[in-house]
């Protein structure tokens, strides 16, 4: 996921993982590591988080989650993630490599490619957890992350309400056969209709903001004047739908509603978009770590743990704001 200011985020996210409650960090090559934790009433229990990665806005606010549950809880969590979220080869290198050598006595992981972290952990002697992304998998004891369909309909109720219960809602999903999207396309549209609002359109933009605004471009000719709503599958594509109405003077007249909530703070904030739902980064990260400790000690946990939605808007985004700052450090 790209975001708007991933270029400061790149430069301050090392900086999170050398100074987030007393940790250490050190990189080699091209992957990240930080341990923290200290020597408290979680008797020291250690544990591995692998990440998508650490250098975006997004994973920076799951990793800040993480290094406050270290603290809070008394484990040392080693925190890891390759450079990119296509280092594929990376993070099978540590999924393996954590397995195989490490003495962690818990594994959280965010697959890039939930099909390999399936095999890849097909021989755990250790519970396994997921955050953000799940997978299939009889060595998985929890899920912790966000239910894109619940997400999305608190969403869509949102921009139905802010219609006044009528009009017309177009929805700019991701990647066609997507799990993601779809999920968020069905609650989408559950949350517009049950608010009394038409879902008029639905398109794929394979989650990126170009496509996003030459397919609004032709919503809009499609359906001139008819549009009162555009919803849509990331904070990104939220920002192309943006684009495409900025163009042709119609900024002022179309709602738009993002989903992320990180990357679409700013944009609220300048007005670009209406609204953004978050689906709590760092929740996911403090409640990752959290769980993964009940697992180790034997006690009874859940199969999934949701996160949270909130809707990001001009009456709490300053407050979301300096939220993020906090968690920039």
């Amino acid at each position: 996921m790209k975001k708007k200011i991933l270029a400061m985020l790149m430069a301050s996210a090392m900086a999170l993982t050398m100074t987030a409650c007393g940790g250490s960090a050190s990189q080699s090559g091209s992957d990240s590591t930080a341990d923290t934790g200290s020597d408290a009433a979680g008797g020291n229990h250690k544990i591995s988080v692998i990440l998508k990665t650490l250098n975006s806005e997004y994973w920076q606010a799951v990793s800040a989650g993480i290094n406050q549950a270290a603290d809070d809880l008394g484990v040392t969590v080693d925190l890891q993630g390759p450079p990119s979220e296509t280092s594929y080869d990376e993070q099978l290198n540590m999924i393996e490599t954590t397995l195989g050598s490490s003495d962690a006595e818990a594994l959280v992981l965010a697959p890039l490619q939930p099909d390999v972290a399936t095999t890849a952990v097909a021989n755990a002697t250790i519970p396994v957890l997921s955050v953000d992304t799940t997978f299939t998998s009889d060595k998985l004891v929890s899920y912790v992350g966000v239910s894109n369909e619940d997400a999305a309909k608190s969403g869509g109720e949102y921009v139905a309400e802010k219609l006044g219960g009528t009009g017309n809602v177009v929805i700019l999903a991701g990647v066609q056969g997507d799990t993601t999207s779809e999920d968020r396309v069905k609650g989408w549209t559950e949350g517009i209709e049950a608010g009394g609002c038409t879902v008029l359109d639905m398109q794929y933009t394979d989650a990126v903001a170009d496509k996003a605004v030459t397919t609004l471009e032709g919503l809009m000719q499609q359906y001139p004047d008819q549009i009162d709503a555009v919803v849509c599958h990331s904070d990104d594509v939220a920002m192309g739908a943006a684009q495409a109405l900025q163009s042709m003077g119609k900024q002022d007249d179309v709602v738009v509603c993002g989903f992320g909530g990180i990357s679409g703070a700013t944009p609220v904030k300048e007005g670009s978009i209406t609204a953004t739902v978050d689906i709590g980064a760092y929740q996911m990260g403090y409640d990752c770590v959290a769980r993964a400790l009940d697992a180790i000690e034997g006690k009874t946990i859940d199969s999934f743990y949701p996160s949270d939605p909130t809707i990001i808007d001009s009456s709490n985004v300053d407050d979301f704001l300096a939220k993020l700052a906090e968690w920039k450090g």
